[in-house]
């Protein structure tokens, strides 16, 4: 059977302390080495796999409900277009983006393949692709790029929620929908990405299995998997950096961004969500998904050190519950720019004082994150 070095460390000292009886100085050293693999060892009673399951499978369950939500009233909306059906398509897409937010930092499991976190959301988006990209399609009389088994092959830009957010909320989008010469190509994308976004949220929850058969099953009974698990034994360090990493996205991708150095140089166009008004509930998922992680995670560490990470938690997402309705807007005015600086301080904060006790506690390194490098 293989033992995890901690195991090995305690058996070792352990052996010590037997060996040690009658020698005063070298007993002492033995208690002390036993007591601090003791403490360690003990200090990680969470495992991947049960983080995998309790918390992040229960998120993509919520996700592929939305999405299937989102995909029956596009159905529904194109047989019989009306102003109650754009209600309900705009409720549906809010629905699936906050299910987005709350899983969009992890970076491990099926998601990694086929470029399924850009297809589905594709930001920050670069040289206004998506509008190119939907408009394009819009104007293309022809059903056949629409077709499932050649829409996942696009374009990301047209693929994924910021094209359905512009088929929504863009100026005269609404009036667009529901009638005029574009209006059934409109209909006919939206059903195309509704179909696009279930599709993938389908793949990503159904590679994971369950406990008797999937991924989740090898993981639990501790087996490598040579694309998603080389090393079953690194995920727990994975879900960590991908804890840290869902702060940096905010604050890189959400608000300096947008805040530029200055009043003049604020970039309000390019805020998450602005045309949806979705800009600060986005952000309010993505901290609280990510202390819902983080707590979950701290149940290895001792009570102080429990403290202090709940404090931080509740700072940061006292800090996102603060933020404007309108982030870009607030970019643009000194007293908004004041208070989207002081949520970048908290998260920034919430970064190193959520990720380092963590590491710490659960004995893990840190490693690269999504955002690292180019």
């Amino acid at each position: 059977m293989k033992r995890s070095p901690f195991a090995v460390a305690l058996a070792l000292a352990s052996q010590i302390g037997q060996a040690a009886q009658g020698v005063p100085g070298l007993a002492t050293a033995s208690t002390l080495l036993t007591t601090l693999f003791i403490g360690r060892a003990q200090a990680a009673p969470v495992s991947a796999p049960e983080i995998v399951e309790n918390w992040l499978l229960p998120r993509y369950n919520t996700l592929l409900a939305a999405t299937r939500a989102q995909r029956e009233a596009w159905d529904g909306f194109c047989k019989a277009p009306s102003a109650e059906g754009v209600a309900t398509l705009k409720s549906r897409f809010k629905a699936v983006s906050k299910g987005w937010s709350e899983v969009e930092f992890i970076t491990f499991g099926p998601v990694m393949l086929s470029l399924r976190p850009d297809r589905f959301n594709l930001f920050p988006e670069r040289r206004n692709a998506v509008g190119r990209s939907a408009a394009e399609l819009i104007a293309d009389p022809t059903d056949e790029r629409l077709q499932p088994q050649r829409f996942f092959r696009l374009s990301a830009a047209a693929q994924g929620l910021p094209a359905l957010e512009r088929l929504l909320y863009d100026e005269g989008a609404e009036a667009a929908l529901l009638a005029g010469p574009e209006a059934a190509r409109r209909c006919a994308l939206g059903q195309a990405i509704a179909v696009n976004l279930a599709t993938i949220a389908e793949e990503i929850r159904a590679g994971w299995g369950s406990t008797s058969e999937g991924l989740l099953a090898q993981l639990r009974a501790g087996k490598s998997d040579p694309v998603y698990f080389p090393d079953p034994n690194a995920l727990l360090s994975q879900i960590v950096t991908d804890l840290a990493g869902a702060y940096q996205r905010v604050v890189d991708q959400r608000l300096l961004v947008v805040l530029g150095k200055n009043v003049d140089e604020a970039k309000p166009l390019i805020a998450d969500r602005r045309r949806s008004g979705l800009s600060r509930e986005t952000i309010v998922a993505i901290i609280g998904s990510a202390g819902g992680l983080a707590e979950a995670l701290s149940a290895g560490l001792d009570p102080k050190d429990r403290a202090s990470l709940n404090a931080t938690l509740q700072a940061a997402q006292a800090a996102a519950d603060g933020l404007p309705e309108d982030i870009g807007a607030a970019a643009t005015t000194l007293e908004g720019r004041k208070t989207l600086q002081a949520a970048v301080v908290a998260f920034k904060a919430a970064q190193a004082g959520v990720a380092k006790p963590l590491a710490s506690g659960l004995g893990v390194p840190l490693g690269f994150n999504a955002l690292d490098g180019d």
